[in-house]
């Protein structure tokens, strides 16, 4: 097992990695705090070990985003109250930068503490399905919406204004209906792409409506089994 001690600011965070064991610093990392920051980040931690526990410094004005994006990617993330570190950073001894001595400060209170008596944030498996299922819908609602951008593009290019509403080219009958008049076009490059872009939206809202689908399912499923929780509780 692993610690990992986040010393967060506005525009990058420090990240120490500290064994439970003893108590020595197995890595540092400076992150930024944007997403691609946060993902090499995730991907710098994950290196250390299979079970990790991200401690955060508790300043939720700053460290609140890191902390959404971690329990979203299924990490187990601990908050750290600042007054339980100030003895933790006198004692340190360590000769470089204090945002890595906060960091590591971070981690070994954690430890000192005992991670399962901090205050934790972490998805059950069934609660990771459903984010990890709607993370992939909102993809692929925007992949769907580029192509829908580029093929009403190509349409007004061919054939002026079509009149076409808003959240048309998500409906059949509009696809069906610009799909057999592109098919009595010459069979030009621009012709060709707009009938391949009417393919894929197609396909791309088969697979948006059968995710949504399996989400009501499990969605339904977790609340019958918090109500079935609830009413053994009482």
């Amino acid at each position: 097992m692993v610690v990992i001690g986040l010393d967060p600011h506005k525009a990058n965070h420090m990240l120490a990695a500290v064994s439970p064991a003893t108590g020595i610093v197995a890595g540092t990392h400076e992150a930024a705090s944007s997403i691609e920051g946060m993902e090499r980040a995730l991907l710098w931690g994950r290196q250390f070990d299979a079970e990790r526990v991200w401690a955060i410094e508790d300043c939720r004005h700053v460290s609140g985003r890191m902390e959404r994006f971690l329990v979203a990617r299924g990490e187990t993330v601990v908050r750290v109250a600042p007054k339980l570190m100030a003895g933790v950073r006198r004692s340190a001894r360590e000769r470089g930068k204090s945002d890595v001595i906060d960091a590591t400060a971070v981690a070994r209170a954690a430890v000192r503490e005992g991670v399962e008596c901090l205050p934790a944030a972490r998805l059950d498996e069934q609660a990771l399905e459903i984010r990890l299922l709607l993370d992939y819908d909102d993809e692929l609602v925007a992949d769907r919406s580029d192509t829908q951008r580029r093929l009403r593009w190509h349409l007004h290019d061919l054939f002026g204004d079509l009149g076409i509403p808003l959240g048309g080219l998500d409906r059949s009958v509009w696809l069906d209906k610009f799909a057999r008049k592109l098919s009595r076009e010459p069979q030009t490059a621009r012709v060709r792409i707009a009938r391949e872009q009417i393919r894929d939206i197609k396909d791309e809202t088969r697979r948006i409506r059968a995710l949504v689908a399996e989400l009501e399912t499990l969605v339904g499923r977790m609340r019958r089994s918090c109500s079935r929780r609830s009413v053994a509780a009482r």
